[in-house]
């Protein structure tokens, strides 16, 4: 079954859903101030605009007064009979809108990785009627049922659908979309923190809303679609001008290669998207340019890496140029008013892909791999939640190790809570580019990648003052070194970054990607440098035993047992056990069950695996997992460790 993102699950959770005022509401009337040139509130005691008082005036032979209804739709009508009444409607009143209502059949899905039917779509009429529907041109969603059908399945369709445009369209502000289950309609936006919508009505009995909401959505803008108007696109390439710095006047147009190279698949999400990018007069793609919805509660990335870069952190990117704010949640949402937040009740609480890593490069679109709604409890777990057998496991290893640690680190506080997350769009240029590490060619560039990048790592923590706190397959990349300073490996985004000695972010999500969080992390400890070369561990051995597979010629060989479906699967609390059952000493148990699914052309990586587990995970009645107040004791033997792995590969090795 498909899951929620943790994020979609809290914001679904803590999104209010505005009944005073809706987004809808507002996109709806600016749509029909620009359309007819009158403006409209779309309140019940509102006169409607004269346009769609005309549209109204055209259709009431379909309208009964008396009866209050719609003559020719059916009492349970079909999903079928639905999508043909509003067709023909679209058909009497708006034949010269540029937009217009498709249908997608069961010979006509949307296109995808897995194609899949949707019952309404709007998309631009340039598009012909009869060519494949693809997500890059779905403009609304709409999804149909029959009264008798309102159930949390309609939520994973909507979802589903709307999750399938970002990841086709990744630099989209917001995404409209409706529902209509029986005679009641709902409409909704969904942008990077969480969906809301305004009150549901009955369309029999307020038809001339119900005409407003249906050309609305013909009408707008592209602003007013959520389209990304920030980009320019001319003669089929993409075009953006940006600052040269933080402060400075000057700017400069860069051309992006329209083909992501990287974007997120959730919906609540930064939603990043990475892009190959050059000067307009220039030959070759030379830098990458991000676009990011990051909280407002974090430092900006541009900012912290001009801070390491000033206190001469090595290998991490230069900026070429960056937008500090091109838009933000708070002004799409700007006039709004939010109520109560909406509960979905009887779903298991769970942490079901929280932030699971995707293939970077990869633009299949996954068929929504979560929309399950569900508390957000476990959010503001403590490290005291746990049940005492990882407990015991965990807090006495530190009690006995503290003769030869000292230890940092504390709990999570509980943040305030607010009606949402605000974050702000943000687009930054940084050179030189890479590939993302899960695109290694050979175990030695897979080794030296991850090596040189905690070298960056330890610089940026030890130099910069910096911790990163979001390691994973997607933040290291495999540069040339000739163009890197000599790196091999170096680490990227930093929007989850933080300053040492600065107190807590505001932020109310856990940091870093589900399948390479720390134990600690996991437990609600906050981050600290130890957590990360956890995590860079972790990395390690995904790659290993996921990747490593297509290297070694077997791209279709799965590992026999896949154990580290648990790292991603259940609660944080599961996932803590899990891992830490993983780390365990012995053979043929813990670790080693992780090793059995190494490709064999990896076994040369095994000692390493083993030599980082000691180092990390030192076994004193139990595993220690607490942070020494001295890096050394982690980072200087790591590296060692990596340099004689390398200098041990032979000629034969992959």
């Amino acid at each position: 079954m498909a899951h929620f993102t943790q994020e979609e699950r809290d914001s679904i959770d803590e999104n209010p859903l505005g009944h005073s005022l809706s987004g809808v509401r507002e996109a709806l009337r600016d749509a029909e101030r620009n359309t007819c040139r009158e403006a409209s509130q779309l309140d019940d005691n509102t006169i409607a605009p004269e346009r769609p008082r005309l549209f109204m005036e055209s259709v009431k032979t379909r309208y009964s007064d008396s009866d209050k209804r719609w003559t020719q739709l059916p009492d349970a009508a079909s999903e079928d009979e639905v999508c043909s009444w509003l067709l023909n409607l679209q058909q009497e009143l708006l034949p010269t809108e540029r937009a217009a209502y498709f249908r997608s059949t069961g010979c006509n899905k949307v296109e995808a990785e897995a194609p899949r039917q949707l019952d309404l779509l709007v998309k631009m009429k340039r598009e012909a009627a009869d060519a494949a529907h693809d997500w890059k041109n779905v403009l609304v969603v709409g999804e149909l049922k029959q009264s008798n059908q309102k159930d949390k399945s309609l939520w994973l369709q909507v979802g589903s659908a709307v999750r399938n445009v970002f990841a086709s369209q990744p630099t989209r502000f917001f995404v409209h979309a409706f529902t209509l289950t029986g005679p009641e309609i709902e409409t909704w936006i969904f942008d990077r923190s969480g969906p809301y919508s305004g009150a549901i009505f009955d369309i029999h009995e307020k038809p001339e809303k119900f005409i407003r909401v249906l050309c609305a959505y013909l009408m707008m803008s592209d602003k007013e679609l959520g389209l990304d108007t920030f980009t320019e696109a001319k003669s089929n390439k993409l075009f953006i001008t940006i600052p040269v710095n933080t402060h400075g006047k000057k700017q400069r147009q860069l051309e992006l290669d329209p083909n992501p190279i990287a974007y997120q698949r959730a919906i609540v999400c930064r939603g990043t998207s990475c892009f190959l990018a050059k000067a307009t007069s220039a030959a070759e793609f030379d830098s990458v340019v991000k676009y990011s919805w990051t909280s407002s509660m974090r430092l900006p990335e541009a900012d912290l890496l001009t801070k390491a870069n000033e206190r001469g952190v090595k290998g991490l990117a230069q900026v070429v140029g960056y937008y500090d704010e091109v838009t933000s949640i708070s002004r799409l949402r700007e006039g709004l008013v939010f109520s109560t937040p909406h509960k979905f009740r009887g779903l298991p609480q769970s942490a079901n892909t929280s932030s699971q890593s995707q293939p970077p490069l990869s633009n299949s679109l996954t068929p929504f791999p979560g929309l399950s709604v569900t508390s957000n409890k476990h959010k503001k777990r403590k490290s005291t939640d746990v049940s005492s057998r990882l407990s015991k496991r965990c807090h006495s290893n530190r009690r006995q190790a503290e003769t030869e640690y000292t230890l940092q680190g504390t709990s999570l506080t509980q943040q305030g809570q607010t009606p949402y997350d605000n974050r702000i769009l943000r687009v930054l240029a940084i050179s030189p580019p890479g590939r993302p590490i899960s695109q290694f060619e050979s175990v030695a560039e897979l080794l030296e990648g991850l090596r040189d990048a905690l070298k960056v790592h330890q610089s940026l923590y030890m130099d910069g003052k910096i911790l990163h706190r979001d390691i994973s397959e997607n933040n290291i990349i495999i540069t040339d070194p000739k163009i890197a300073d000599g790196f091999k490996g170096m680490l990227i985004d930093l929007d989850l970054a933080k300053e040492e000695g600065k107190g807590p972010s505001g932020a109310r999500h856990r940091t870093g990607t589900m399948e390479f969080m720390a134990i600690e992390v996991l437990l609600g400890i906050s981050h600290t440098y130890r957590h990360d070369i956890e995590a860079f561990f972790y990395v390690l051995i995904w790659l290993c035993a996921h990747r490593g597979w297509e290297l070694a010629g077997m791209p279709k060989k799965k590992a026999p047992t896949n154990v580290l479906s648990h790292w991603y699967t259940g609660t944080y609390k599961d996932m803590a056990r899990n891992k830490l059952g993983d780390m365990d000493e012995g053979k043929g148990k813990g670790l080693d069950l992780i090793l059995d699914e190494f490709p064999l052309a990896f076994d040369c990586v095994k000692p390493l695996c083993r030599t980082i587990r000691r180092c990390l995970f030192p076994y004193r009645n139990g595993l220690f997992t607490g942070t020494p107040k001295d890096p050394a004791i982690l980072y200087d033997p790591i590296i060692r460790a990596f340099d004689e792995t390398i200098a041990g590969l032979g000629q034969e090795t992959l």
